[in-house]
């Protein structure tokens, strides 16, 4: 009875507060008062007030709450309560649109979490790196004062830690992380060396005091400069101290006891190197002055077997030599470059001719006309030689030369024959119609490609050595001859010259040759006729960037006419004096070039494995395969994995 009432009155003191509300929302209060009631009454409440519609999860409507205010409060005040209400029972308001809130239990709510702060109530995802902690270790710090629904997630390889808390909380874990991650502990300190090269000595250092137990130490730094030979010390104020106390005890001993190096190379060839240093020597050796007279010369030697530089001069000769090799043997950086060769032609020819014969044979007096044109076949003069010869000579027609003349003639034919022909008494007549139309259609295809050095030179060539006659001798009779000959090389050419500048734009020095041949010269003459298309040029591409390198597009239009002088003139009827021969030819040649940088291992795993997979999916697109497939062939012969996937960025 008694919650009734209570209930009662909160509901009769808000309505006429809601009510004001409307009227003035800055003057509008509310008094709530429920005593062990259902949490709905007040989630009914509250909606009645704010206006918001709230969507309950099942476990919410089994909890009693007891609210008790005296005090009137606005209605921002009240929604506050009913939030931190919720969060002593377990639960959470998550917004799900405009004036709509899903309340759950804390467990769902955390991962719902945004990154906004909507109030002290409200979970909240917030991200802290540190510079100097460690993660892992202010994530067990920071885990007991989170609340119990909360999460506490540390991310070692960014020195981070993922807080999921209440957002009234967040201030007291940022000024924990803010203490944990403070540096005002750490000092830097330099150091200039007289007879230690710099990189050494922070090698030294490093293992000397850079490791504990196997693991590095936190919070320590050394770092070397080859310019100034001096190292740059970071860390807690003890051990910079201690590093820079062992650095000069290090650097105390005497210069001239110390004149001897032996560097190995790994990436440039040592007897490229000794004529750059020897110079070097000698322009030191010219630098000093009349006191240091008396200082032995620099000696630069190499050991070709193992490709190292073995140095004995005199300190600061020493440390000039080191910054040089130093910077001289770094990996450099390759160039992929990549040709892509375009060629399509469309050759069309139409001809159209008609040959005719009227001759007589024996005493006729049939006079003899004839049409001949060279562009036209078959031979209509060959094949009445046959029929006039045929049994006429010694072994029948075989023995003919106009019988094997004629069948030569036929043989040649090409497109549609239409003739008439035949002998009335001595008289013989015939007549020929030929007709050929061609279109021909043709696209090459292909991609040179070759790896170099950055500055190095390559060169690719798919082709043959073809013989070309350079001089010929015959002798009085024809005795002894003899002939000369050069061999040239006919197919796919590249040659590159490959540069890098520092934004990664790439110069290049291309020759492009494409060659073929084309036919016989003719007649006795053995000589070729070859097709050559030629590039020589400088240009700049970016990296992985396909840029035209050149190109040929050239039509061709001819118009063969043979007649007969004015009877082909005739209109209509002058079609029968002449043959007529039309032909095109059009051909686009393109040439493309794309490089592409490769500066490390997987630069180079990812362009190997590209090609590598593209002539893998051709062997698996076959159909009925016989023998080893490219990926078992691969396996058993260089005994490692194939190149078939792609390094993971």
């Amino acid at each position: 009875m008694k919650t009734l009432l209570t209930a009662c009155a909160v509901a009769a003191l808000s309505a006429p507060f809601a009510t004001a509300e409307m009227q003035s929302p800055q003057a509008a209060r509310h008094v709530l008062s429920l005593d062990d009631v259902e949490i709905t009454a007040l989630i009914d409440d509250v909606s009645i007030i704010t206006g918001y519609t709230f969507i309950l999860h099942p476990d919410v409507a089994r909890t009693r709450v007891t609210v008790l205010s005296q005090s009137p409060m606005t209605t921002e005040e009240v929604f506050q309560v009913f939030l931190s209400t919720l969060r002593v029972h377990g639960f959470a308001a998550i917004p799900a649109g405009k004036g709509v809130y899903r309340v759950v239990p804390e467990q769902l709510a955390v991962g719902e979490a945004g990154t906004v702060n909507a109030g002290p109530n409200t979970f909240i995802t917030e991200v802290f790196r540190f510079d100097t902690f460690g993660a892992v270790e202010a994530a067990q710090m920071i885990k007991p004062i989170v609340d119990a629904q909360g999460q506490v997630v540390a991310n070692t390889r960014s020195n981070s830690v993922v807080v999921v808390d209440y957002a009234s909380n967040m201030p007291r874990i940022r000024s924990i992380v803010d203490q944990l991650d403070a540096d005002d502990r750490t000092e830097v300190q330099s150091l200039a060396l007289k007879s230690v090269p710099s990189k050494e000595m922070a090698e030294i250092l490093k293992s000397l005091l850079g490791t504990r137990d196997g693991e590095a130490v936190k919070n320590f730094e050394v770092s070397s400069s080859p310019t100034s030979n001096s190292i740059i010390v970071r860390g807690d104020a003890t051990m910079v101290a201690r590093s820079i106390q062992i650095a000069q005890e290090l650097d105390q001993a005497e210069p001239t006891r110390d004149n001897l190096r032996v560097i190995e190379l790994n990436n440039s060839n040592a007897e490229e190197i000794v004529p750059i240093l020897e110079k070097i020597a000698a322009t030191m050796a010219e630098q000093r002055g009349p006191a240091e007279g008396g200082v032995p010369t620099a000696t630069i030697a190499h050991h070709p077997e193992s490709n190292s530089l073995i140095i004995s001069a005199t300190p600061d000769t020493l440390l000039a030599m080191e910054r040089v090799v130093e910077a001289l043997d770094k990996r450099r950086a390759q160039v992929l470059v990549e040709a892509i060769i375009v060629e399509m032609s469309d050759d069309t020819a139409r001809e159209l001719g008609v040959q005719f014969l009227l001759s007589g044979t024996g005493d006729s007096t049939t006079p003899f006309a004839s049409t001949n044109f060279t562009r036209s076949a078959p031979n209509l003069l060959a094949l009445a030689g046959a029929i006039l010869t045929d049994g006429d000579l010694p072994g029948g027609s075989n023995g003919s030369p106009f019988t094997n003349a004629a069948i030569s003639s036929l043989l040649g034919v090409n497109g549609s024959l239409l003739g008439i022909g035949g002998q009335d008494g001595d008289t013989l007549f015939g007549a020929i119609i030929n007709a050929v139309e061609q279109d021909t259609n043709s696209r090459v295809l292909s991609k040179p490609f070759n790896m170099t050095l950055d500055n190095g030179t390559s060169s690719l060539l798919v082709g043959q050595d073809v013989p070309l006659t350079s001089g010929e001798v015959l002798g009085d009779a024809n005795s002894n001859p003899f002939r000369t000959v050069q061999r040239k090389q006919v197919g796919v050419k590249l040659e590159v010259t490959p540069r890098i500048s520092s934004d990664d734009t790439i110069r290049l020095d291309i020759y492009q040759e494409v060659s073929n041949v084309a036919d016989f010269i003719g007649g006795s003459s053995p000589d070729l006729i070859l097709n050559t298309r030629e590039f020589s040029t400088s240009l700049l591409a970016d990296d992985g960037e396909i840029i035209v390198l050149g190109g040929l597009i050239e039509q061709t239009d001819s118009k063969v006419n043979s007649k007969v002088p004015l009877l082909a003139d005739i209109p209509v009827a002058g079609n029968l004096f002449k043959s007529e021969g039309r032909a095109n030819t059009r051909t686009n040649l393109m040439i493309f070039i794309k490089p592409t940088i490769v500066r490390d291992r997987d630069d180079a795993s990812r362009v190997t494995a590209r090609s590598y997979n593209y002539l893998r999916a051709q062997d698996l697109l076959r159909d009925n395969r016989v023998g080893v497939g490219m990926d078992e062939f691969l396996g058993e012969v260089l005994t490692g994995p194939v190149p078939v996937t792609e390094p993971s960025e």
